[in-house]
């Protein structure tokens, strides 16, 4: 092609994307409920996409057990459809633990929390005012509250709701989300049960239409998201489980109340990066203070030591670099995450902000690097 015609392709282009500027501009409104509607019905092929995406893990580890040497021909057949089914049950035992272990410990929780708040908001108030005669800024911050333990806590929840979208929208109605997950599994299981073939014709489709240097970027990218989700996936879970077990197990040694509920919450709540322990530890620590205050105060004790010990020690061994984000850059993910998509926001910012990161630092390096040479 001439540099006339290579000039001109290029004009036509960015007349083409100004021109799709314009109209999502000027059509805002109908191009967004365009994209709603498409989103309704890729909902199902999102969702299985995700789950295949988790599950394969599971069966990338069963399928290095099961026989991974044995030259026989039913085994080697077979191998594909049996890890499928050990990776299901596996995500169905543990949800059996969550129904029948964690979630009657997180009700327990909250039932406890609900009741035990308003009575220590109000006699921290109470206190606050009896020796707030020296700070009368102070005084009159709690006088123009005028709130209640009760009315504080409503209004937390309401904040905590909206932050992540509440939950009433992710369910929506039993039937319509019962054919969902339906057709997401059986996607799931078709992606699983023939990711070689998929892989293949995806590679063979990118090599017809993309060129050789910016599909090798492209892998690079996939290779990076891969990487960082999936050590992030087994990372947290692993995480979430140690520390709720380490918790539970320290509170009951030191006889700290409610050790059989709030350890589980910690453990839980450690699946949320960088917030999650210390959301738990205050709601815990609230709990607590609602039976003994000095008990309390040595549980904060408690999670400092712990949470020492398990930044330093254990978190490093269990996700190592998989991440490799730094904490501010954590944080607000989590809390852009949290108020853009809700709670999978939240569980999945910090990977994808992760990915983006590294990538963004692979850039700027190798650009730095040709920029030295070429002085």
């Amino acid at each position: 092609m001439t540099d006339d015609g290579k000039k001109r392709k290029s004009i036509i282009k960015i007349i083409v994307f100004i021109g799709l500027i314009l109209l999502i501009v000027l059509k805002f409104n109908d191009v967004l409920n365009i994209l709603k509607k498409i989103y309704v019905v890729f909902v199902p092929l999102l969702l299985g996409a995700v789950m295949a995406f988790v599950l394969n893990i599971l069966v990338n580890t069963y399928e290095k057990i099961y026989f991974p040497k044995s030259k026989n021909k039913a085994l080697i057949k077979s191998r594909r459809g049996v890890c499928i089914l050990l990776s299901f049950l596996t995500i169905i035992l543990i949800i059996v633990f969550f129904l029948n272990i964690i979630i009657p410990q997180i009700a327990m929780f909250i039932n406890l929390l609900v009741r035990g708040f308003p009575a220590v908001y109000d006699k921290g108030v109470e206190w606050a005012l009896e020796h707030s005669d020296d700070m009368p800024l102070v005084q009159q911050k709690l006088e123009e509250l005028d709130m209640n333990g009760k009315e504080v806590l409503t209004r937390s929840l309401s904040l905590l709701g909206n932050w992540t979208f509440g939950t009433v929208s992710f369910i929506g109605s039993a039937f319509g989300a019962l054919v969902e997950i339906i057709l997401a599994i059986t996607f799931c299981i078709y992606i699983l049960a023939g990711k070689e073939d998929l892989k293949s014709k995806f590679d063979k489709l990118f090599r017809a239409y993309v060129r050789k240097d910016r599909r090798k970027k492209l892998y690079e990218v996939l290779k990076t998201a891969d990487e960082t989700f999936s050590g992030y996936i087994t990372g947290q879970c692993k995480e979430a489980v140690i520390l709720g077990t380490l918790c539970t197990i320290g509170m009951l040694v030191l006889k700290f109340p409610h050790a059989k509920i709030i350890g589980p919450v910690m453990g839980l709540m450690a699946l949320v990066p960088m917030v999650g322990a210390y959301m738990g530890a205050i709601l815990g620590f609230i709990l607590i203070l609602t039976v003994d205050w000095l008990k309390a105060v040595m549980f904060i004790l408690f999670i400092v030591v712990l949470q020492q010990i398990e930044g330093n020690l254990i978190y490093p061994k269990v996700v190592g670099e998989s991440i490799g984000l730094p904490g501010i850059w954590a944080l607000a993910a989590v809390v852009a995450g949290g108020g853009l998509m809700g709670i999978p926001g939240i569980l999945f910012g910090v990977p994808l902000t992760a990915t983006i990161y590294k990538l963004l630092r692979r850039s700027v390096n190798e650009r730095l690097h040709a920029g030295r040479q070429s002085k």
